[in-house]
């Protein structure tokens, strides 16, 4: 990556280059809007535009779907690959298979129109859309019990559907034949077209106007910035390794996906050659599609104002097996490569870079504010026949929308999944909008109440919702999802954030779970389909919550009696009142309770700490003395370097669930007050998820003496 600012321009244009650029996308983002008639299109804006150079960099991106940039940039190159000096003026190209060049999984079609001006290839634009259905053996096409990606939809690697202006009416026509309802997802498939000509338009506009030179100069530098800036919040943070473990959950078992971060100078090195094998099953994915994942992650933490372009996608540096669950090979299916595996890797990565930023204190305080990555979904592909027999499907998305994970100084955030203003966010879709488009009735949609991550800052509450089929007797679902029984972890004593679950219940009251794998879910007459969102996890020992914001909690049915109690410790008077001297006693008899339950530390300290040494940190709550790990509250030592601190912590396990093996949470407390320094999720058998290993640290091992 060289991207080489030109000394002579004016520093304004480039600023001038990228509004324009972003209004272009705008623009032709609008005309999706105003053409397509999915509600997941229209309503939740599920697509995006990206605006690329002749070689198919990314220059410009808009849209809620950030991680659809880097997919697109992988399907161009692709384009340009296969058809090399064949492209021409008034070419438009679709891709959609992630294992020949096409996006994020087979139902996100990525539609690319070369733009040319003088005869030149100047630009491409590309647009990328999930279409209702694409083929294969389930309708929605997302086939849960597919064993290889020729099981799960239409395949296209780069093919032209329109050639110089001329439709490809044979390419149409494969997908005509293959596709379910595709009358209609034809005509949202050619709302990307006509915002791709739209762009085209506007571009040639613009190159015009500039003059290419001074286009593609202004390109660059505007590329230049970007990456300096990076380059540049890189160097802020403290070289060493970060570890994080994150889980993929599937049916009764869970993988382990562990990554190692890297930080060297301004470089930053994710390792992920320990994820597992790729399997026969739908959720593997592919180098690109994590990259794509992981550059609006780090963009998001360490510039979230920068613009979206090329060297977000560049600075980031991966290390995989081919043959993986996240770098898969041929057959392996795929239908949601950008899901199950690729999301536990943006929850590995996030706490890597988050733990990375804690523990730089050069870093901005506002990229030091830790927040655990929330990983969890649930869609559900329902099928139908409408009025004329016609075998239809839509994808409820809703399950999209949990409850964000709390951040060091704040609570989480309803029907959100994310702390920090980013990119994917899906638009909650108007009830009445959904009714009209299916047949269904909803009885409810609202936050959840109950259960979530609790802590000092506790997580936000994901929707919850039921709805009954309406005028149809036919609606089956195909379920989708992930965290029904493994949680989200929270930070710094948080406690884990809720789970997905989905139930139905006939009209005599009967109620029975559905699994978030289930397919063949049918609604008959009177039947209810109910969905409680996951949530994140929490910050902090949730018995340091201000009393005040437990009166809130109570107050907005958030929590019970019962939860306040044996929770937050929390003690009401016979009028229903919080007790803040009674709360205060009882909360010191909890911490003192956690430490006789406990079991000893794996590794106890016995070392004298040097008040002289600088306090640097560690994670909240753990600092670095001298060559020793120290928790703030009490000055016990935890750990001599380069060992990890929760080694020298008291452990509590708690029985989650008897799947995998016994899985459990694992509280690490501090060894003389009893509050809660990190609670881990995790197997019996495995070893701590979570590791900090500045070079400071690491180096204070060798370098001073123990003890």
């Amino acid at each position: 990556m060289n991207y080489q600012a030109s000394i002579t321009d004016d520093p304004i244009v480039p600023e001038l280059l990228r509004s324009r650029l972003e209004a272009i996308g705008q623009e032709a983002g609008d005309a999706v809007q105003q053409t397509a008639i999915s509600p997941i299109v229209t309503e939740s804006k599920d697509y995006s535009v990206t605006i690329l150079d002749a070689d198919g960099s990314v220059i410009s991106a808009s849209g809620l779907i950030d991680l659809h940039y880097g997919a697109v940039m992988h399907a161009v190159r692709s384009t340009i690959e296969v058809h090399g000096e064949t492209i021409a003026d008034g070419d438009v190209f679709l891709a959609n298979d992630p294992h020949s060049g096409g996006g994020l999984h087979p139902q996100d079609v990525v539609i690319q129109r070369p733009v040319f001006l003088n005869g030149e290839r100047v630009a491409w634009v590309a647009l990328a859309a999930h279409m209702m259905d694409m083929g294969g053996m389930v309708p929605g096409s997302s086939a849960v019990k597919a064993t290889e990606c020729y099981q799960e939809a239409l395949r296209l690697p780069p093919v032209r559907i329109v050639k110089q202006g001329e439709e490809c009416e044979d390419i149409w026509n494969i997908f005509r034949i293959n596709v379910r309802s595709s009358d209609l997802i034809e005509m949202d498939m050619r709302s990307l077209v006509i915002g791709s000509a739209v762009a085209e338009r506007k571009l040639v506009e613009l190159v015009g106007d500039m003059g290419l030179p001074s286009f593609q100069s202004a390109c660059a530098t505007l590329l230049a910035g970007v990456e300096r800036v990076l380059r540049e919040r890189i160097s802020q943070l403290e070289d060493g390794h970060y570890y994080s473990a994150a889980w993929i959950e599937w049916n009764n078992d869970v993988m382990r996906v562990p990554c190692n971060l890297e930080v060297r100078g301004d470089r930053v090195i994710f390792d992920l050659t320990e994820a597992p094998a790729q399997i026969p099953f739908f959720i593997n994915s592919k180098e690109y599609i994590i990259r794509a994942q992981i550059a609006p992650r780090m963009r998001q933490m360490l510039a979230p104002g920068l613009p979206f372009n090329q060297p977000v996608l560049d600075i980031v540096e991966i290390v995989s097996e081919p043959g993986s669950i996240v770098n898969c090979t041929m057959p392996a299916p795929i239908g949601a490569a950008h899901m199950d595996a690729a999301m536990a890797v943006y929850t590995a990565v996030g706490q890597c870079l988050q733990l990375a930023l804690y523990a730089s204190p050069q870093a901005a305080e506002r990229e030091r504010l830790l927040s655990p990555s929330l990983s969890a979904y649930g869609t559900g592909r329902w099928t139908y026949l409408d009025h004329f027999g016609v075998r239809r499907v839509y994808t409820l998305i809703d399950g999209a929308f949990s409850g964000s994970p709390a951040a060091s100084d704040r609570d989480g955030i309803d029907i959100k999944s994310s702390q920090v203003n980013i990119g994917n966010q899906l638009e909650f879709a108007d009830a009445e909008v959904l009714e009209s488009s299916y047949p269904l009735l909803f009885l409810e949609r609202r936050t959840t109440t109950g259960f979530h991550g609790y802590g000092k800052y506790r997580s936000g509450a994901g929707c919850q919702e039921s709805f009954q089929a309406h005028n149809t007797d036919t609606l089956v679902g195909n379920m989708t999802g992930t965290r029904a029984w493994f949680p989200t972890g929270g930070a710094a004593g948080g406690y884990p954030g809720a789970t997905m679950r989905y139930f139905l219940t006939n009209p005599d009251g009967e109620t029975e779970s559905v699994g978030i794998h289930q397919t063949g879910v049918a609604l008959s007459p009177g039947d209810t389909f109910e969905m409680f969102c996951a949530s994140g996890g929490g910050f902090g020992d949730p018995l340091d919550r201000e009393v005040k914001s437990l009166a809130r909690d109570l107050h907005e049915n958030r929590v019970d009696a019962e939860t306040l109690r044996n929770i937050y410790g929390a003690v009401l008077t016979d009028g229903g009142e919080l007790n803040e001297e009674a709360t205060a006693a009882r909360r010191d008899e909890m911490r003192a309770e956690r430490l006789r339950e406990a079991r000893p530390a794996a590794s106890p300290v016995d070392a004298t700490v040097d008040r002289d040494a600088p306090a640097q940190p560690l994670y909240p709550g753990v600092v670095q003395r001298g060559n020793l790990a120290v928790s703030e509250w009490s000055g016990t030592v935890l750990a001599v370097a380069p060992g990890n601190w929760l080694d020298g912590c008291p452990v509590i396990d708690t029985h989650v669930d008897d799947r995998a093996g016994g899985t459990i949470t694992r509280s690490h407390l501090d060894p003389a007050s009893g509050r809660l320094l990190f609670v881990d999720v995790l197997r019996i058998q495995d070893v701590p998820s979570m590791d900090v290993l500045p070079l400071r640290w690491t180096q204070a091992g060798h370098n001073l003496p123990k003890g």
